[in-house]
């Protein structure tokens, strides 16, 4: 468990040379836009005067203010990059897969009257080329295009969510709505971001005239790759834990020291106080991060065979739907943090049920139940698809 895989420090000299590239990076970008289409040579004396200016400026508030800074830490915290590496593979397979499967089959990826069809069209006109492979080019751009307000509706939506479900109680959000926007700090639900990149897929999607079920098919296998990684970096900051194991020999039992999210709030707790203060770390809990980290990295591999064998546009979505509900409703009789929220304490002791991730799991279940049963190919009216390249 390593919350800060690289904990650097930065040293004064470096940080004023950083201070001061900065400075010259605005200034070239205030003298780009004083040159306009016209650039520098329209009117150099102009627009060397306000690159000059812009860098004088700078260069004097960075050397008046910055004069006797110190060296600054500069952590990298190993969830932040797992949380990077997870969106970033997404995206990554994401448009590959797109560009593929629009290669193969535009139609599958694209809805009639697309603007990137006919800018394929225009393209082909002008400077040849193959057709598929204009629009497999346009899908990969689409999909890239498509990751930053995936980005920020996930983000958005996943601390809308937390938020929510920790409002009540006298270290609520309702109670202390200054911590709001404090993000730094922490509190995001998977579910919530789900929720948010939906729906800024879907609006994207009606936008840019994209086929969604396709779409949805293409990164359902890279959410669960994606989510493999965030859940280890759940593990390595020591939030989303488990339920103290029975057994504290037990061999995958985790203990989590100082530092961690579950020493912070379990050392607080007066049934794990003197334990924790004693030890130096959690008692043994169980690795909830791990278990559902791995079940994402099964998913991933199941989607992508399924891939290869779908039937209708909208089956691997669908199906992820289904599965990863499974998943998580299991997972979540382990779980032991306490601001997960629970609707329903069940046992009181120690609750199996009702947490708010199970509910949206039932839901999540039965909304793929219904949506395949909704898009599966009647034997009348068969819906073929093109073979998914990721099979070969």
């Amino acid at each position: 468990m390593h919350p800060l895989l690289f904990p650097w420090s930065i040293p004064s000299s470096i940080l004023l040379l950083l201070a001061y590239a900065a400075v010259a990076v605005f200034a070239g970008s205030v003298a780009l836009v004083v040159a306009g289409r016209g650039g520098i040579r329209r009117d150099p004396m102009r627009v060397g005067g306000a690159f000059a200016l812009t860098a004088g400026v700078g260069g004097y508030l960075v050397a008046t203010r910055l004069a006797d800074v110190e060296a600054q830490p500069l952590p990298i915290h190993t969830y932040g990059l797992m949380i990077a590496l997870g969106f970033l593979s997404a995206i990554y397979l994401s448009g590959r897969y797109a560009q593929r499967f629009a290669s193969v089959d535009p139609a599958s990826f694209y809805l009639p009257g697309a603007p990137a069809l006919a800018a394929a069209s225009r393209e082909l006109k002008s400077k040849g080329g193959d057709l598929h492979e204009i629009v497999g080019r346009k899908a990969k751009e689409s999909v890239l295009d498509l990751a930053l307000w995936v980005f920020l509706a996930a983000l958005a939506g996943s601390r809308i969510l937390f938020i929510l479900v920790n409002w009540g109680g006298p270290d609520g959000y309702g109670a202390h709505p200054g911590r709001i926007l404090q993000i730094w700090v922490g509190g995001f639900v998977f579910y919530g971001g789900f929720i948010g990149a939906t729906l800024a897929s879907i609006f994207y999607a009606r936008k840019h005239r994209l086929n969604f079920r396709g779409l949805a098919d293409i990164a359902a296998p890279t959410i669960a790759l994606g989510h493999f990684f965030g859940r280890m970096g759940c593990m390595s900051a020591g939030c989303c834990w488990g339920k103290v194991c029975a057994d504290p020999a037990f061999v995958f039992g985790a203990k989590f020291p100082q530092g961690s999210a579950a020493y912070g709030e379990m050392v607080a707790e007066p049934a794990f106080r003197d334990y924790i203060l004693s030890h130096g770390h959690t008692p043994a809990l169980h690795p909830t991060q791990l278990y559902e980290g791995l079940g994402e990295l099964g998913l991933f591999f199941i989607l992508i065979h399924l891939a290869g064998r779908k039937r209708f546009h909208g089956q691997i979505l669908a199906s992820w739907l289904m599965l990863y509900a499974i998943v998580r409703l299991s997972i979540e009789t382990f779980r032991g943090d306490f601001g997960r929220g629970m609707l329903l304490r069940w046992p009181e002791a120690d609750p199996l049920l009702l947490s708010t991730s199970q509910i949206v799991g039932v839901a999540m279940f039965a909304l793929g139940a219904v949506l395949f049963a909704m898009w599966r190919p009647r034997a009348a009216s068969p819906d073929p698809v093109a073979p998914d390249p990721r099979a070969a």
